[in-house]
């Protein structure tokens, strides 16, 4: 019997990736954007209801872009939003994930300050903003201040979750083979906890975005949130465009950038969910 030929798939596999595939859907609702700006300003109501004070087309936002990039006014913002960002995501992770550990494995201390943390966790950070600012002024100190409690609960509890689910043959396996305690947690609670851990950080990105432009509301002189808030009280909808698309890119960098920290980590469990991924396609 003669063997039957493979067929080529018509698109190549780098056009069908993930990545690929997201990037031609964002391409297509620009395109889609700029069609729809474009037939609106053609209408009567573009001038009767000063669409323009509203509304901008991708295309003059990439002018702005370049006007402000130029004028040095979008650096100087993204300065101080980056410096505040990272001071405040800093220590959401220096603080987060050794009380996530302890909360974990320690009942009292559990006990003690879980009616804390769900306390603060369940107060919106858009209501502590104003209380810091007040306490401390402000600067770049305060608006790290706001990031630090937007980002830190998450990074927290995922830690607390990741140790909590350690799986419970490890452990035995560990302590059947004479393990001590210092060997348990370095060599089995951590690596299995690193994907929930991981997983933390990544929802705490964008809650540290969102408290960026939060605190910026509330009291700065720079910024992207300030930015956003001083143009939009000129009906200047460029500008405004501008400092949420610079927001959006730098969050879905330091999605990528946990992406490959979370595969340098445990490669482990990159394989098994591209494994099971694989197998849903296959399906």
């Amino acid at each position: 019997m003669k063997a039957v030929a493979k067929k080529e798939p018509l698109v190549p596999a780098w056009l069908r990736s993930s990545r690929m595939i997201g990037a031609c859907s964002v391409i297509v609702g620009i395109a889609i954007w700029q069609l729809a700006y474009e037939g609106l300003a053609r209408t009567h109501y573009y001038e009767a209801y000063a669409i323009h004070h509203f509304l901008a087309s991708p295309l003059q936002v990439i002018q702005t872009f370049g006007e402000l990039y130029r004028s040095g006014e979008l650096l100087r913002h993204s300065y101080f939003s980056f410096l505040e960002f990272v001071y405040g995501f800093s220590l959401a992770i220096v603080v987060g994930i050794p009380i996530g550990f302890m909360m974990a494995a320690q009942k009292k201390i559990n006990y003690y300050l879980d009616p804390w943390v769900s306390c603060i966790y369940a107060t919106p950070t858009v209501a502590l903003a104003p209380i810091i600012m007040v306490w401390f002024g402000l600067g770049i100190f305060p608006n790290s201040l706001v990031v630090f409690l937007g980002a830190v609960f998450p990074i927290l509890l995922n830690t607390y979750t990741g140790i909590k689910s350690v799986r419970e043959n490890l452990v035995d396996v560990v302590r059947a083979f004479g393990g001590s305690p210092l060997q348990l947690f370095f060599k089995v609670m951590i690596p299995d906890a690193t994907p929930a851990i991981i997983a933390g950080l990544r929802l705490a990105v964008g809650r540290a975005v969102i408290s960026v432009v939060v605190a910026e509301l509330f009291g700065a002189e720079a910024g992207l949130g300030f930015m956003v808030y001083f143009y939009s009280q000129r009906f200047l909808p460029g500008p405004v465009f501008v400092g949420i698309a610079v927001l959006v890119v730098f969050g879905i960098l330091s999605f990528m950038a946990l992406e490959k920290v979370q595969g340098w980590l445990s490669p482990w469990y990159t394989y098994q969910l591209r494994r099971e991924v694989h197998g849903m396609e296959m399906e």
